[in-house]
């Protein structure tokens, strides 16, 4: 399992109803890595924004334990992973945490990553495919699949659909154009742990893999 980050940043106070529509992924030109934030078929977050997950940021490759550093451009972080295989990017630190009607507090953690070619997950929740370059994926949650969940599929055409899991967790992807896709799948769990010094009782987590057809 990935180690929680903490960090002192300054971070981003959102509204509870802009969770369902933001996430983070991953477009890779060879060595090159961009890191999104924001809608993919709307807005993405941009200039200090961006700027500001850095110090939160972990891009990796094959070791996670090998960070890659990022930059901020525009409307993106961009890294540069010079391994082969997948690659993956996490981050607690987008949104500060927020209190609950019970007063308790929640927080999102994101999971990127890029690529189609490891069957076995690192992150909590990890969408990985049931063979290497498949396009039916597996959702799993630390070690289990999810069964009846929500996918958002987007395809090269930024056409968006929810696709549902099926009873053993798998999704077959509707591919029918050449170009990027991205999967996003959302999960809520009652844990207790710390984020940005903050106890938490509850994790939204947000995962994505994204993948190029040719």
């Amino acid at each position: 399992m990935l180690k929680r980050l903490a960090f002192a940043v300054v971070l981003t106070l959102i509204p509870l109803e802009a969770i369902q529509a933001h996430e983070i992924w991953l477009e890779r030109s060879g060595d090159s890595v961009k890191v999104f934030v924001g809608d993919k078929t709307g807005e993405v977050d941009h200039g200090e924004t961006i700027e500001k997950l850095i110090a939160s940021s972990h891009l990796f490759g094959r070791d996670q334990d090998k960070v890659v550093s990022v930059k901020a451009a525009e409307d993106h972080l961009l890294g540069t992973v010079d391994t082969q295989g997948d690659v993956r990017y996490y981050n607690d630190g987008v949104w500060a945490p927020w209190q609950t009607k019970d007063g308790g507090y929640k927080a999102a953690v994101f999971q990127a990553k890029a690529g189609r070619q490891e069957i076995k997950p690192v992150f909590d929740l990890e969408m990985v495919p049931d063979n290497p370059g498949s396009d039916t994926f597996i959702l799993i949650y630390k070690g289990n699949p999810l069964p009846d969940v929500g996918i958002t599929v987007i395809n090269p055409d930024n056409w968006e659909k929810t696709i549902k899991t099926d009873e053993h967790g798998h999704l077959a992807v509707p591919v029918s154009a050449k170009g990027l896709y991205v999967l996003v799948a959302r999960h809520q769990t009652k844990e207790a742990t710390q984020i940005a010094g903050q106890a938490v009782s509850m994790l939204q987590h947000i995962a994505s893999v994204s993948f190029v057809a040719e």
